[in-house]
């Protein structure tokens, strides 16, 4: 199977981190047994929370965030 995820425009202040920030959305994601749709959904939200504040880490969710937004 092959899922495709369309991304939309957004402002970027820095790209470092944002493909960590990606994987990380379908890791957990996968770990919490979501399918690869909703993974990839929940990864393109992540990343790009990261691509839009300088720095690695500093746009990523809290779990209550990512909860709070019910992106899945």
């Amino acid at each position: 199977q092959c899922f495709a995820q369309e991304a939309q425009p957004l402002p970027v202040a820095d790209t470092v981190g944002a493909g960590d920030a990606f994987a990380v959305g379908i890791i957990s994601a996968r770990l919490e047994g979501l399918g690869w749709p909703q993974a990839l959904k929940r990864a393109n939200w992540i990343a790009s929370l990261a691509l839009q504040v300088i720095g690695d880490m500093e746009g990523l969710p809290t779990r209550r965030e990512l909860a709070e937004q019910n992106i899945d």
